[in-house]
């Protein structure tokens, strides 16, 4: 479309200024130029008047194969949007999935130390209970059963808060996968519109001969419709496509 647009820039430029010139001629009468003259500023300003209509039918052929002008336009925007959201959606992703990770490693660890609390506070109980009934004089609680059963509540303490964190993390990455879903599709029409946009961008040079080949195989076939032309692409190229589509979504 950039190419085309350009083209027709170029194209009405060079007819006004062929206008110009041979409106200056017309002005100045046969007594200062040749009928000739004339006659071949004439021809120029329709040939270029023909050139401006050819492209801006071109660019009109264009917008409405495409889709409406007003989404051409929005297309490299709506594009780069699509593209932000789902790398923002995947990157929470990998992050949430990341902590999680981390948090599983930590609990698993308070887990175990708690066993290991649990086990010694039972040994040093029953140790500190006979010690207890042994005792003639005031009890006092053994040092390795009071450090234990610290290390017990703090653990639990712990282990609460880690997977209270956890639980949290959990509940926003179940709502992700449907928001990827819809961004992964969002992202794929998007970029079909560009795809679409920049092979059409491409074509423009050689869609004189596409119409041409369309208008023979009309004459040959008379259910041929003439603004459609189908091309065979060869299967090499299309999984070559397939497999970098494909990669364009795992680096997402």
């Amino acid at each position: 479309m950039t190419a085309a647009q350009n083209e027709l820039r170029e194209a009405e430029a060079d007819c006004e200024q062929k206008e110009r010139w041979h409106h200056e001629l017309f002005q100045r009468g046969s007594k200062f130029s040749s009928t000739t003259e004339e006659s071949k500023a004439s021809y120029a300003v329709s040939a270029a008047r023909n050139l401006v209509s050819h492209i801006k039918g071109n660019i009109g052929q264009l917008q409405s194969r495409i889709t409406s002008p007003q989404r051409i336009a929005k297309a490299p925007e709506q594009f780069a949007q699509a593209t932000q959201t789902l790398d923002e959606l995947l990157a929470r992703k990998r992050t949430a999935t990341g902590e999680i990770e981390r948090l599983d490693s930590l609990i698993a660890k308070v887990s175990k130390r708690i066993v290991a609390a649990e086990a010694r506070i039972a040994t040093e109980t029953q140790l500190a209970t006979q010690t207890m009934l042994d005792a003639e004089e005031e009890f006092t609680v053994p040092e390795a059963l009071a450090k234990a059963e610290a290390e017990l509540r703090l653990g639990k303490t712990s282990l609460a808060d880690l997977q209270g964190k956890r639980d949290g993390l959990t509940a926003k990455l179940a709502d992700l996968p449907k928001a990827i879903r819809e961004a992964e599709q969002r992202f794929i029409n998007c970029r079909a519109v560009i795809a679409e946009i920049e092979l059409y961008e491409q074509l423009m040079p050689v869609m004189k001969q596409l119409a041409r080949a369309s208008a023979t195989r009309r004459q040959s076939h008379y259910d041929h419709k003439e603004t459609r032309f189908e091309i065979e692409i060869p299967r090499d190229l299309v999984e070559s496509a397939r497999s970098d589509l494909e990669d364009e979504m795992l680096r997402a």
